[in-house]
């Protein structure tokens, strides 16, 4: 057997001091990080949660990351989060009585997602698929997680400003086109009273 090597001295870990701003970044960007999780990870809303706290708990004791790749560092951070939860969840994991005695296998095979959350991912996607192609691009990569700058050199060497330019169309149309939605559906209210 060989001998053990002499433990070395404990590494300090250089941290960058706090920018001042991650309270704002948090409130910015905590839900749509969740959200962006939820689309990769396949868990529970509580693991989901929990591996987006670890992640900004994790921007808050190491290194900063440049503010302009700071979300897409949250989201790759918060996703390899969820998977080591997830393992540690699975390990831990007791086998349970699956299904009830007299068959019913309802409860063990429904789907969690709500109803609500369903009908406001079909009218995203309806509202979505009516964009331009080149807005209906940039905003899924923004909505991926890439910042503009990223997007603009994804999409053939374009400049900042120009997928500024398509998003800010890409918003207005869906503003636009939310506004008819909600404008119609008043005025059908008003004319069956």
């Amino acid at each position: 057997m060989q001998p053990r090597p002499e433990p070395d001295a404990p590494a300090t870990t250089t941290v960058s001091p706090p920018s001042g701003d991650e309270g704002d970044l948090y409130r910015r960007h905590h839900r749509d990080l969740e959200r962006a999780v939820a689309r990769v990870v396949n868990g529970p809303r509580e693991l989901i949660e929990d591996a987006c706290q670890n992640a900004w708990a994790i921007l808050l004791r190491s290194q900063q990351p440049d503010r302009c790749f700071i979300f897409a560092w949250l989201r790759v951070v918060a996703i390899h989060e969820a998977y080591r939860l997830s393992a540690i969840e699975h390990r831990d994991a007791r086998l349970e009585r699956l299904g009830s005695e007299d068959g019913d296998w309802r409860e063990a095979t429904a789907d969690t997602r709500t109803l609500d959350a369903l009908l406001e991912a079909r009218e995203a996607l309806a509202l979505l698929a009516t964009l331009p192609e080149r807005q209906r691009s940039d905003l899924a990569l923004l909505v991926a997680g890439f910042s503009y700058r990223e997007i603009a050199e994804m999409t053939g060497g374009r400049t900042f400003t120009n997928v500024n330019k398509h998003l800010a169309k890409a918003r207005a149309r869906i503003r636009r086109a939310r506004l008819r939605a909600a404008n119609g559906a008043n005025s059908q209210r008003e004319a069956s009273l």
